[in-house]
């Protein structure tokens, strides 16, 4: 899908999140595994803002996304303005990345963008083509939204967000079976003479954390490390987002 209508919101949608802190974490963690400041990709990056905080601390950043709407937000929002060191924007499938442009130390990938995939084969599939833009010994650090947090959180509730711009309902439709969320977004964008309305739809599945571990290892990662989204302790049965740290072998 293209993400279009949410990546002109996207950032409004996130902007409670602490990106700044986000990255902080990544280089702590990074610092410890003898990789800091290196040269990260950024998978499904959005609109690129964990890369520009990174980018801060002085790493290098390539940034891939398979939505065109979402690299070109981040590109308004780079402007003329490079960083230091090395900063790259490319459109592309995290299951098919192209390695020649990928090549990095370590990757990242946030906000449970790999809940969006369509199954436990495509994170597979997303696993393997990271994995082969990552040196030997490099670092993949990753979070993902818990049947918890499915379950229980987001289930069948819906959210209203009234911004000075636009107004947006979340509605959510939660699916035992496959711990699944069907996802529908409505943002009603105010123009001169009312409102317009863009619609946008997308499905997020979560796994248990053994599933996740399988298949990093089935992907030729081993598991560094689980933590409780940010923190340094473990998860635990009501946490709704898990941080994974695995390296590459």
């Amino acid at each position: 899908m293209s993400y279009g209508a949410f990546a002109a919101y996207y950032d409004l949608l996130t902007a409670n999140v602490n990106y700044a802190g986000y990255a902080r974490r990544i280089d702590f963690l990074l610092s410890r595994l003898g990789l800091a400041k290196c040269t990260v990709l950024d998978a499904a990056c959005g609109t690129a803002n964990l890369g520009f905080e990174l980018a801060k601390l002085g790493y290098g950043i390539i940034g891939a996304d398979i939505s065109f709407d979402m690299i070109s937000a981040a590109l308004d929002k780079l402007g003329s303005k490079r960083p230091k060191r090395r900063f790259e924007l490319i459109v592309s499938d995290i299951r098919s990345l192209p390695v020649k442009l990928c090549s990095a130390d370590a990757a990242v990938c946030s906000l449970d963008a790999l809940n969006h995939l369509d199954g436990i084969d495509s994170v597979k599939q997303a696993f393997v083509s990271i994995r082969g833009c990552l040196r030997r010994g490099g670092v993949f650090i990753f979070d993902m939204n818990t049947p918890y947090k499915h379950r229980c959180v987001l289930g069948d509730n819906t959210f209203v967000y009234d911004f000075p711009k636009v107004y947006t309902v979340w509605q959510n439709s939660y699916r035992e079976s496959d711990c699944s969320v069907d996802i529908t977004l409505d943002f009603f964008a105010k123009t001169d003479n009312g409102y317009r309305r863009y619609t946008e739809n997308f499905i997020e599945k979560a796994y248990p954390q053994s599933v996740i571990t399988d298949a990093l290892r089935y992907s030729g990662f081993k598991t560094e490390a689980v933590f409780n989204e940010l923190k340094s302790c473990p998860p635990h049965p009501h946490t709704e987002r898990i941080l994974y740290v695995a390296r590459r072998i």
